[in-house]
C-alpha cells in the first residue's frame, strides 16, 4: 500500500518566495531591496554633482585703479560683471576691469547701483569686491549671469537702523558699511552652492542664510556663519536675561544689608 503525504495547496506567489528565500540562505547573497538601493544612488548622484559642480577658476591678483586723466587700457582680459535688483527690474552691465586695470567709469556705475536705498548714499567699493563676484561665477560655470543684489552699500544711519528694528541680522561692524559686502542669489542656482563656490576662493567672509535663501559675500576677514533667525533670537533671549540676573535690584540689596 502506497502512503501519500498530504501537501497544502499554496498560492504561487508563496511558493516563489520560499524558492527565493531558500536560494538566497543557500548562496549567501544578499539582494537589497529597491528601497536599500536608492539612497546610496542618491548619495552617489549628489557627490558626483558636488564634486564636478564647481570649475578650477583662481582669484585674479589684484588690480590697478588708475588717474582719472590716464587713458583706458585697450589690450588685456575683460572682466564683466552683471547686476541686478530684481524687484525693480534695474540692471547694470559694464566691463570692470581690463587686464590688470580697473575701468573707473565702470566702477562709478557699479557705486551708483549698490548704494545705499534708504538714503541713496553713494560709496566707492573695494573693486576686489567684484573679482570676487566676477570669479565665483566663473567657478559656477555661469560667466554671463545676473547676479540679484538684495543689499549693497549701506550707509552708518541705516546699519544703526536696521539694528535698532531687530528685523535684520545687521552687524555692529558690518561690511556693508565699509562698501566691502553684497547680499546676493544667483537665479538657478541653490543657496547652498553659491555659498560652496564662495567658501572655495577663501577670500573673505562668507554668510549663509538658509530661511531666505541668499548668501552674503565680502572681502573683509575670512569667516563663515550659518545663520538662523530662532537661535539669534534665543541667543538676544538669555542676553536680556543675562544682563537682568546681573542687575541689583532694591530687594536683593536691603537682604544683602541684612546679612
Amino acid at each position: 500500500m502506497i502512503l501519500r503525504a498530504s501537501v497544502p495547496h499554496l498560492p504561487f506567489a508563496t511558493v516563489r518566495g520560499i524558492a527565493i528565500a531558500a536560494f538566497v540562505a543557500l548562496t549567501g547573497i544578499l539582494v537589497p531591496t529597491a528601497q536599500a538601493r536608492k539612497p546610496a544612488a542618491h548619495a552617489h548622484s549628489r557627490l558626483h554633482f558636488l564634486a564636478h559642480a564647481l570649475l578650477d577658476v583662481a582669484l585674479p591678483d589684484v588690480g590697478i585703479v588708475p588717474s582719472p586723466e590716464d587713458a583706458p587700457p585697450g589690450e588685456g582680459e575683460k572682466y564683466e560683471i552683471k547686476l541686478m535688483h530684481s524687484h525693480t527690474g534695474d540692471m547694470v552691465s559694464v566691463v570692470y576691469r581690463i587686464g590688470n586695470t580697473y575701468v573707473p567709469e565702470a566702477l562709478d556705475q557699479l557705486n551708483q547701483f549698490l548704494r545705499d536705498s534708504h538714503n541713496e548714499e553713494v560709496n566707492q567699493y573695494d573693486p576686489r569686491t567684484f573679482d570676487l563676484l566676477h570669479t565665483m561665477l566663473a567657478k559656477l560655470g555661469k560667466p554671463d549671469a545676473a547676479i540679484d543684489v538684495l543689499s549693497g552699500y549701506r550707509s552708518q544711519e541705516t546699519n544703526d537702523e536696521l539694528r535698532a528694528s531687530g528685523t535684520t541680522n545687521a552687524a555692529e561692524h558690518s561690511q556693508h558699511i565699509v562698501a566691502k559686502a553684497v547680499d546676493l542669489r544667483l537665479p538657478g542656482v541653490p543657496a547652498p552652492l553659491l555659498r560652496d563656490a564662495a567658501l572655495s576662493l577663501n577670500a573673505g567672509g562668507v554668510g549663509y542664510y538658509p530661511k531666505s535663501q541668499f548668501v552674503h559675500v565680502d572681502v573683509g576677514p575670512v569667516r563663515k556663519w550659518t545663520y538662523s533667525a530662532s537661535h539669534a533670537h534665543r541667543h538676544s533671549h538669555r542676553s536680556q536675561l543675562s544682563q537682568r540676573s546681573h542687575r541689583p535690584t532694591r530687594s536683593r540689596s536691603r537682604h544683602a544689608h541684612k546679612a
